[in-house]
């Protein structure tokens, strides 16, 4: 359930706001009705969020769709007494119908060409409307039924609110599906180079034209909701004007996001209300937001409100997390280590076998206590913290070299020699510095995703996102869940993130430095200490060829691929990489 609520936890969030939200509103019916044409024009423009922003193309004439639905819907229920849920969809697929319509020529069309004949059908759609006496012409339809579910009135103006924004919802997260299906890669594909997307087999025509379509389907769906929701529609409400406004709330809110059009929408229709009782024109108003928008949010307000939310919002909440963890008692004891403060946890018979656990990078020997829960009492298990990390000290000099000769000096304090070294992530080229520098201290090793023997290089873009984790636990929390994709995510998870807020703030940038400096290729070369190599065929990080390279350079080393694991089979099935560890130790 845990693992449930966090995957949508930002749906179940806009759900509990948009649920309470309008109860404190439920006697100002202007005010919910304004809170539901933002939703309506929230969902159209979506739909031309999704053919603009995702599938890189142009249209200037969406509010036919619009006009589309809101007439069928209208037509069907006051002239033919459908019942409004099948109007509604009906408006919705008849929408789609043209949308097909008008996409399948404008295959052949780009750029500006594509914009002319999207706002000629906005335009041949409103005169068609504005010259039909069937429909009203010029004057319109008036006095339309509010909407009416399963014989259940929605006259009043919260119960109306509340349908339109289980729609709004619905749509939201179908769209969100898209998206991340292969439909919405393909999309993305296209928007960049259509000639690129073709070459790779993608059908282009093909995804453009579902564009199209859906983009149209959601206009309908949005068209139906206006018709019940104001009770009177003309032509007028669906011309060029319309069409402007839904592309400017897409670009003002973030062009290729799921929120832009909700934000535009607050915008360009809310914010006409707020300051209908001033003295000051709109367009002096929209035309200073635009300014502002291009200057300081040039990818859409949207995408501004993501980045202050990675870089500030988080960082309150996570600075008390890392103020809870670090005044935490943890079962372990500290050893003096050249002059510093080690923590590690022991398990096991004093005259056990020692097995020596060195974690990765945004860790701490709790990683490994699962495992050493499961040990046999036949043997003596330490996870230490490494200098800079958890709860040992913090050391001035950052480098696996450096980290290497602390556990060095910890196996000599505790008297371990022939030990067996177990390195995960980052502690895999720390075990790798032992092995260079003391070999005969270890009797077998075992490395878990470990960077390879050559050095991890670490893409410059990832720098900025190392330094976002410093503030932001949540997103810090994403990575981890990232690197154990097979666990469920529960308590302990919890903890984990914790200890990693505890690492010293230089590390989250510097020991990904670190990671690129060493290489032990040459020294490692003919080493004979036994070495198997675990890697996770899930890990994004630690590639099978990366693990290859140990059996290259070391006659010992034996490489096992883990098909359904991630980069950390030690806290994603604890028993497996118990099982495995023991078969090594013993064979």
């Amino acid at each position: 359930m845990r693992q449930i609520i966090y995957k949508n936890r930002n749906w179940v969030l806009l759900t509990i706001v948009f649920v309470v939200f309008p109860l404190f509103f439920a006697n100002q019916n202007f005010l919910l009705t304004i809170f539901s044409l933002v939703l309506i024009y929230s969902i159209a423009a979506l739909g031309l969020n999704l053919v603009i922003g995702y599938a890189g193309q142009i249209s200037i004439g969406h509010a036919a769709f619009l006009a589309i639905g809101a007439y069928f819907s209208a037509v069907m229920v006051m002239k033919y007494n459908v019942p409004f849920l099948i109007a509604f969809l009906g408006a919705g697929a008849i929408a789609g119908f043209f949308g097909l319509l008008l996409g399948i020529p404008s295959l052949r069309l780009r750029g500006f060409y594509l914009a002319i004949a999207t706002m000629a059908f906005g335009v041949v759609i409103e005169q068609t409307l504005n010259a039909w006496e069937f429909v009203g012409a010029s004057v319109g339809i008036r006095e339309i039924k509010p909407a009416n579910l399963f014989g259940i009135s929605l006259s009043s103006d919260l119960a109306n609110l509340y349908f339109v924004i289980f729609v709004s919802i619905v749509l939201f997260v179908i769209t969100n599906n898209i998206i991340k299906s292969k439909t919405g890669r393909a999309l993305k594909a296209i928007r960049e180079s259509s000639f690129a997307a073709q070459s790779l087999g993608i059908n282009v025509a093909r995804y453009k034209l579902i564009a199209f379509i859906i983009s149209a389907v959601y206009a309908g769906f949005a068209g139906s909701l206006y018709a019940h929701t104001i009770g009177y529609i003309s032509p007028l409400d669906f011309g060029l004007g319309t069409s402007i406004n839904l592309l400017a709330m897409i670009v003002i809110g973030g062009l290729a996001s799921l929120s832009g059009g909700f934000i535009g929408s607050i915008i360009i229709i809310a914010l006409p209300f707020i300051f209908s009782r001033t003295q000051l024109p709109m367009s002096v108003i929209f035309g200073v937001l635009l300014i502002l928008v291009v200057l300081f949010f040039p990818r859409g307000i949207a995408y501004g409100l993501q980045i202050i939310s990675l870089k500030y919002l988080w960082k309150p909440y996570t600075s008390f997390r890392r103020f809870l963890s670090s005044v935490k008692k943890e079962r372990g004891e500290y050893a003096e280590v050249s002059g510093k403060k080690i923590f590690y946890r022991e398990t096991g018979d004093k005259r056990g076998i020692p097995i020596v656990f060195v974690h990765g990078n945004f860790a701490s020997g709790k990683w490994f206590e699962p495992v050493m829960s499961l040990l046999p009492g036949e043997y003596r298990a330490f996870a230490i913290d490494l200098p800079n990390f958890g709860r040992s000290d913090r050391v001035e000099e950052v480098s696996i070299d450096n980290y290497g000769k602390f556990v060095i000096d910890f196996i000599r304090q505790k008297e371990l020699e022939g030990a067996i070294l177990v390195g995960h992530s980052l502690g895999g080229p720390v075990v790798q510095s032992v092995m260079v520098q003391r070999p005969d201290l270890i009797d077998r090793v075992v490395l878990i995703d470990p960077g390879p023997p050559d050095g991890l290089i670490t893409t410059p873009e990832v720098y900025a996102v190392l330094n976002l984790y410093l503030n932001n636990r949540d997103l810090l929390k994403k990575s981890l869940i990232g690197a154990m994709p097979t666990r469920k995510i529960d308590r302990f998870t919890e903890q984990l993130v914790d200890e990693a807020l505890l690492m010293d703030k230089r590390c989250f940038v510097e020991n990904a430095k670190a990671l690129e400096k060493y290489n032990y290729s040459k020294s490692l070369a003919g080493c004979e200490i036994p070495t198997l190599v675990l890697v996770g065929k899930k890990d994004l990080i630690i590639t099978e060829a990366m693990a290859r390279r140990f059996e290259k350079i070391m006659p010992n080393a034996r490489v096992e691929i883990l098909a359904d694991y991630g980069h950390s089979v030690n806290v994603e099935d604890p028993e497996l990489f118990c099982k495995i560890l023991l078969d090594f130790v013993k064979g």
